[in-house]
């Protein structure tokens, strides 16, 4: 496997400090920045979009706007985007077919970390289990 892919909540708590990320995801993190190869989804804006409005535990994105919270922490992260193709569109239908999780915005993340043989950084439990089966790899944080 070559390169990380961020899950929304890693990279927010990356970003903001608010929870400590576990060894293996800060190492795994560092490599990837070093490499260039730390990656993160376009679903992880709109996941912190959604999420930013919400009225109750939404994430302190400060004043900022998500859009302008999403491409700082692309910035400080040095973290690029993993573009959305035909390939991982269709292998995030056979997400729902393989595993039975429904949540749109994991089997984007669960298609693209597959079609691009990496990593996610990740403590998703249904994520984790999957990575039992060796279905996708994953990097606790």
């Amino acid at each position: 496997m070559s390169g990380a892919l961020l899950d929304t909540h890693a990279l927010y708590w990356l970003v903001s400090g608010t929870e400590q990320l576990a060894t293996d995801a800060l190492i795994a993190i560092g490599r990837g920045q070093r490499d260039g190869n730390l990656t993160v989804s376009p679903i992880t804006a709109w996941e912190i979009a959604l999420a930013a409005r919400k009225t109750r535990n939404a994430p302190g994105l400060g004043d900022m706007l998500a859009s302008d919270w999403f491409r700082a922490a692309l910035r400080v992260t040095s973290a690029t985007i993993a573009p959305i193709n035909q390939r991982t569109a269709v292998e995030a239908a056979n997400v729902v077919a393989a595993t039975g999780h429904r949540d749109p915005g994991d089997c984007y993340l669960i298609a693209t970390a597959r079609v691009r043989k990496m990593a996610i950084i990740t403590r998703d439990d249904a994520m984790r289990e999957m990575s039992v089966s060796g279905y996708l790899e994953v990097i606790r944080c």
